[in-house]
């Protein structure tokens, strides 16, 4: 059989319409608009990628010096160059390289748009290098978090893959690429690829890059670490510890009593009722009845909002600027106890291989201990077992410690993403979903959540209460950290230094005779003082009588904080504030300063510190003139060695 022979155009003259055939001008401006079209499309799509992201952040961007200005617009043109080769070769009509293309385009959609996508709208800036160096150990977790909170996660990265599942299909109908442009664009896609993955993103500004280049850069210096051993990858979190001996000593306290530190997660002070006499206690009605003679310190503020810090200064007393050998030789509350021979206890609903706590706190002296995985068969990382399961175990299991002891009861089920019982759930309607319009759902979750521990925190104190040592027993409460509900525009904690993410509850129940009149004295006058959380450690070791030991004089010299049965730490010292240690390398960069109550605090998204007075602006909605805080801008500065954007 004989071939018809393609006209000029490259198109079967028989298949054409008839109408083109009889217009030959017709035909060739629609061949030629077609192909305009196409070509269209390929740079639009790249630019679209850099036009939402100036949407996104307009004032990050705004901000870049002429160096950072540049380097971004470099990684636009890699971008764009990446992504229309990739669109072309997966255009094409026949050859097994384009469904290679097609699933790579289709991936890196997923990943570098809808998966940026869904970082920002979580903690207001994208995965960057550093992000991913950290969380190489957190995969897991990761993805619990993320199948929690599925519902955005779809909604972020299905839009980015369907767009790239169809955008070759409408190229090829358009014009289908000739075998020379696909040769030119696999070239030129491998080069736009290596640059993307193994230029340093620190020639630019902080995150410096569109978030598509920005992703693939990760994965890069990901690989690069990986291969040369960096120990950002294999050190960043807390590993086993060598503690430095402490000697024998001899416990003093001016009460015989027992202390209860009771720890819970991510719960914020202003969504807790504090004081007695407050009303409406909606969140937490349990506690608030069981406790009703508790001395609230409302001002409490943690040093960080990140749980591995918070528990290392509250259990160290040592400051998380410290070396990472000085935090992993410094001895936590259970050796002092030990060294004094008094019986201790830590029992947990964490999963100890959240952030390796497991092997940061393996073997420590404890005389009880139980875990999730003790607790329950298969316990989720992020939100370990169930809280009310713990408090039956304590309950069944404080019994067996010798008077006076010392127990922290670390509570987890209010760690994102919130374990909620919907039959004790009074906050409607709640949902998963973290993404903008869901707001109030989510906001109901973790009252939901707080509500549901409040129910086992209200259980354990009646029941302490009701044993015969209960009398003898002083409940000191308070979070690691508090939690963000899109106040500042993400959700959750660690990216930034908010009043939300650490101002913290903080209350001691302390039955009558458990106190000395000067004790008492001291706490009642802590009301509404500025504290932090270098204070805690100090506090229950003055509680069981170990604070004026004189061999602990070298290591009670290392800690910042003061007990608060004396007065606590004065509000006129300066407290570093960050989520970035040795312990813990932070995925996003934040640190700064308070005193008293004035706080200078900053973020990688920032282009300039931000100084409040909490007293007068307690929602940090008007930033102060820097000069308000200049006493500040050394610590902040010195400490986190220079500024975090």
């Amino acid at each position: 059989m004989s071939r018809r022979a393609p006209n000029a155009e490259g198109v079967d003259a028989a298949r054409q319409p008839s109408v083109l055939r009889l217009f030959p001008p017709v035909r060739r401006r629609l061949v030629r608009f077609r192909r305009r079209a196409a070509r269209a499309l390929l740079v639009l799509a790249p630019l679209a990628i850099a036009l939402a992201d100036a949407i996104r952040r307009p004032g990050h961007l705004g901000h870049f010096d002429t160096p950072g200005l540049v380097f971004y617009l470099a990684c636009v043109g890699v971008s764009g160059a990446l992504w229309a080769s990739l669109v072309v070769m997966a255009a094409r009509k026949r050859g097994g390289v384009r469904w290679i293309a097609w699933a790579v385009l289709v991936v890196l959609a997923g990943f570098a748009l809808g998966a940026q996508s869904y970082t920002y709208t979580r903690y207001m800036a994208y995965m960057d290098h550093q992000a991913v160096l950290v969380g190489t150990s957190m995969m897991p977790s990761i993805g619990q978090q993320l199948w929690s909170d599925r519902a955005t996660f779809a909604q972020t990265i299905l839009p980015p893959v369907l767009i790239a599942l169809l955008l070759p299909l409408i190229v090829r109908v358009l014009a289908p690429p000739r075998r020379r442009s696909t040769h030119i664009a696999r070239d030129t896609a491998v080069v736009a690829l290596l640059c993307a993955l193994f230029v340093s993103p620190t020639h630019g500004a902080e995150q410096g890059q569109p978030p598509d280049v920005m992703y693939l850069s990760a994965m890069g210096q990901l690989s690069r670490a990986r291969w040369d051993h960096n120990e950002t990858v294999e050190r960043v979190h807390p590993g086993a510890r060598s503690p430095e001996d402490v000697p024998s000593v001899r416990a003093h306290p001016t009460v015989r009593r027992n202390v209860l530190l009771v720890l819970t997660e991510s719960v914020r002070a202003m969504s807790v009722c504090l004081r007695p006499q407050d009303s409406n206690c909606l969140v937490t009605p349990f506690s608030h009845a069981q406790a009703p003679h508790r001395i609230a310190m409302t001002q409490m503020r943690s040093v960080d909002s990140t749980t591995a810090i918070s528990l290392s200064v509250m259990w160290s007393g040592v400051g998380q600027d410290e070396s990472r050998k000085t935090l992993h030789s410094a001895p936590l509350l259970w050796e002092y106890l030990h060294a004094a021979q008094l019986d201790s206890a830590y029992w947990t609903s964490q999963n100890m291989l959240f952030g390796n706590s497991g092997a940061w706190l393996s073997g420590i002296p404890v005389t009880r201990t139980v875990s999730a995985t003790q607790l329950e068969r298969d316990p989720s990382l992020e939100v370990g077992a169930d809280d009310g399961k713990l408090v039956d175990y304590v309950i069944g299991d404080v019994g067996q410690l010798r008077e006076p002891y010392a127990g922290v009861v670390h509570l987890s089920n209010t760690h994102f993403p919130y374990k909620v019982d919907h039959a004790y759930a009074p906050f409607l309607p709640e949902d998963e979903a973290t993404g903008p319009g869901y707001e109030l759902e989510i906001r109901n979750r973790y009252h939901d959540a707080v509500y549901l521990q409040d129910r086992a925190v209200g259980r354990l104190i009646e029941e302490v209460r009701a044993r015969p040592d209960g009398a003898r027993t002083v409940i000191v409460f308070l979070s690691d950290h508090g939690e963000q509900l899109r106040e500042k525009g993400a959700v959750g904690h660690t990216g930034t230094l908010y009043e939300e993410e650490i101002r913290i509850p903080f209350w001691i129940d302390a039955p009558a005779g458990t106190l000395t009149e000067d004790e008492e004295r001291h706490l009642r006058a802590l009301s509404d003082t500025p504290l932090t959380t270098f204070d805690v450690l100090p506090t229950v070791l003055d509680l069981m009588g170990l604070w004026d030991e004189p061999r602990l004089a070298t290591f009670r010299a290392r800690m910042p904080g003061e007990s608060l049965l004396r007065g606590g730490s004065s509000p006129d010292k300066v407290a570093f504030l960050t989520n970035c240690s040795e312990l813990w390398a932070c995925a996003f960069k934040n640190w700064g300063a308070i005193r008293g109550t004035r706080k200078l605090i900053g973020n990688q998204s920032d282009h300039a510190w931000n100084c409040f007075d909490v007293a007068r602006d307690p929602e940090e909605h008007q930033p102060l003139p820097l000069e308000a805080c200049s006493d500040l801008l050394p610590v902040a500065e010195g400490k986190g060695h220079g500024r975090p954007f």
